[in-house]
C-alpha cells in the first residue's frame, strides 16, 4: 500500500508532462501554418555615411547608396515626418553611389533627418537617421563679431570716422556691412574688409543713424551667415553757449567738484571755497578760510573720497588731508608717516573715485597713468599703470561726471574718451566746436561749469557726451 501511493504522484506527474508536450507541439505547428504562406520579406539596400554641411537656414546633406540596382528613390523626412522630399536616384554604374541634397527653409538648430530607399514595385530599406545642424541669427549672434570702438563726427566736414575692432585668426569674419542714408538722401552701402580697421562715412548728416554687421563663413559650411544689425547714431548738432552764472572766477584759482553736489575753489592764496549746488542751479560761497591749505607748501589740491583731499606738495610728495576746522590735518600711513607717495612730479592730477589720474603733457607720448590712493593713506595694486597715451595735445583735460575725459584740442574741438569704473579708457569721438572760448572746465554732476578767460562762468544743463555735437561759438 505504501509503495502504491509513491508511485501515484509520479505517474500523475509523467501524465501531466505528456499533455504539455502534446499541447507545445500543437501550437508550434499552428504558427508554422500561420506564415507557411506569406512570401519572405525582402529590403532595398538602405542609405549609408549620412553627412552634412549646415547653411543659413539650410543644408547640404550627402548620403552613398550600395550596389542595389533596384533602388530607385530616396525619401527623407523630418518633422516627424510631417515634411518630406523624394529625391530620385539615377545609377551611374555598378557599386557604391554618392547622392546629395540642398534643403532650404529649415528652422535654426539640430533636426532629425530619416532616410528610405523605395522603389516603384513597393520594396523598400530599413531607415537610416541623422541630426543635422542648421544655421541662423541665432548662432550668428555668438560668433565672434568686429565692433565699432570708435566714433569720430566732424559737424564741419559732414564726416562720420569709425573704428573697429580688429579681427584675429580663426573668427570666419569675411567682411562687415554698413547702411546709411548720407544729407543728400542717398542710401549708402559699404563694405568694411576684415583687413579695415577704421572708414570714412561721407556726407553724413547730424544725427543720422548707420547699421552695421559682419559676414562670416564658418567652416565646413555651405553658407556665409550675419549677426543682426546694430544701429548707431551720430550726435545732434546744438548751438548752445551756456547760460551765465553770477559767479565770477579767477584764472590763479584751481577748480574742482565734490561728490557731485558742491564746487570747490583753491584760490591762489590758499582759501579753500565751498560752493553748494542750489535746487535751482545756482552757486553761493558758504564761507572762506585764508591759508587753509597753503599754496606755499602745495602745489595742487582735489577732493578725493569721503572726507579725505589730496594735495600735493611742492617737493612732489602726495599727503592725504582731512579739512578740519581752520586748517589741513594730514592722514598718517598705517606706519604713521605723513608722506603716502614721493617722486609725483607729474604737472596735472584728474581725480575719480577711488584713483586718480596723472598726466605730463610736456612729454611727446602725453602718457596718462592711473593711481590707486586708498582713504587709509595707502595704494592699491597695481600702481601707476599706463591708461593711454596721446593726451598732451588737451588742454584743459577733466574728467566728466566719472564717467569721460573731457579734452580741448589747440583748434577748439572738444573730445571725449569713455572711462570705466577702474580708470580704463576707450576710444575718443568729437564732441563739438568752439569750446577754446574757456579756459577752465569742471563737472557737478551731469552740469558742465566754463570759465572764459576775464572770470565769467557759464553752466550747461544736462550736458551728455554721446548724443549731442555742442557749437558754443
Amino acid at each position: 500500500m505504501k509503495k502504491i501511493d509513491k508511485l501515484f504522484p509520479g505517474a500523475l506527474s509523467f501524465l501531466a508532462s505528456v499533455i504539455l508536450l502534446f499541447s507545445s507541439c500543437d501550437k508550434m505547428n499552428d504558427i508554422q501554418q500561420e506564415w507557411a504562406g506569406l512570401a519572405e520579406q525582402v529590403y532595398l539596400g538602405k542609405v549609408d555615411s549620412v553627412k552634412y554641411f549646415p547653411g543659413f537656414g539650410r543644408a547640404k546633406i550627402v548620403w552613398y547608396i550600395g550596389s542595389d540596382p533596384k533602388v530607385e528613390r530616396t525619401i527623407i523626412y523630418w518633422n516627424m515626418r510631417q515634411d518630406s522630399i523624394v529625391k530620385e536616384f539615377v545609377r551611374q554604374g555598378p557599386g557604391v553611389q554618392k547622392d546629395s541634397v540642398i534643403l532650404d527653409n529649415l528652422p535654426e538648430g539640430s533636426t532629425l533627418f530619416e532616410f528610405r530607399n523605395v522603389n516603384g514595385n513597393g520594396e523598400t530599406s530599413l531607415y537610416s537617421t541623422a541630426t543635422v545642424t542648421v544655421w541662423g541669427s541665432e548662432y550668428a549672434g555668438g560668433l565672434r563679431a568686429r565692433t565699432v570702438n570708435a566714433f569720430d563726427f566732424d559737424y564741419s566736414q559732414s564726416l562720420f570716422e569709425l573704428g573697429f575692432s580688429p579681427a584675429t585668426v580663426g573668427d570666419s569674419v569675411v567682411y562687415s556691412q554698413i547702411i546709411y542714408t548720407n544729407s543728400l538722401g542717398q542710401e549708402r552701402t559699404l563694405q568694411v574688409e576684415r583687413e579695415t580697421n577704421s572708414i570714412e562715412l561721407t556726407n553724413f548728416p547730424d544725427g543720422g543713424e548707420f547699421r552695421f554687421r559682419t559676414v562670416f563663413f564658418p567652416p565646413q559650411g555651405i553658407d556665409t551667415v550675419f549677426n543682426d544689425y546694430s544701429t548707431f547714431r551720430a550726435p545732434t548738432a546744438v548751438n548752445e553757449r551756456g547760460m551765465k552764472l553770477s559767479l565770477v572766477g579767477n584764472m590763479a584759482s584751481k577748480y574742482f567738484e565734490r561728490n557731485g553736489e558742491s564746487l570747490y575753489e583753491w584760490t591762489a592764496s590758499g582759501a579753500v571755497l565751498a560752493y553748494p549746488l542750489a535746487a535751482d542751479g545756482s552757486l553761493a560761497a558758504t564761507g572762506s578760510q585764508a591759508g587753509i591749505v597753503s599754496r606755499a607748501t602745495y602745489r595742487d589740491l582735489f577732493f578725493y573720497d569721503d572726507d579725505k583731499f589730496i594735495g600735493i606738495t611742492t617737493g612732489n610728495a602726495v599727503h592725504l588731508l582731512r579739512i578740519e576746522g581752520d586748517g589741513a590735518v594730514i592722514v598718517k600711513t598705517p606706519t604713521g608717516a605723513d608722506v603716502m607717495g614721493s617722486g609725483f612730479s607729474f604737472p596735472l592730477f584728474i581725480p575719480s573715485r577711488g584713483y586718480f589720474f596723472s598726466l605730463d603733457p610736456g612729454t611727446s607720448s602725453g602718457e596718462l597713468k592711473t593711481w590707486l590712493a586708498q582713504n587709509n593713506a595707502t595704494w592699491g595694486a597695481p600702481n601707476g599703470t599706463t591708461a593711454g597715451t596721446g593726451f598732451a595735445v588737451y588742454e584743459p583735460l577733466m574728467l566728466f561726471n566719472h564717467q569721460a575725459l573731457l579734452g580741448m584740442d589747440a583748434d577748439g574741438y572738444l573730445w571725449s574718451i569713455p572711462v570705466s569704473v577702474s580708470g580704463t579708457i576707450g576710444s575718443k569721438s568729437r564732441l563739438g566746436s568752439g569750446w577754446n572760448r574757456f579756459k577752465k572746465i569742471v563737472s557737478i554732476g551731469t552740469k558742465l561749469l566754463c570759465m572764459e578767460e576775464n572770470g565769467d562762468f557759464y553752466v550747461f544743463d544736462d550736458f551728455n557726451t554721446t548724443d549731442t555735437f555742442w557749437i558754443v561759438d
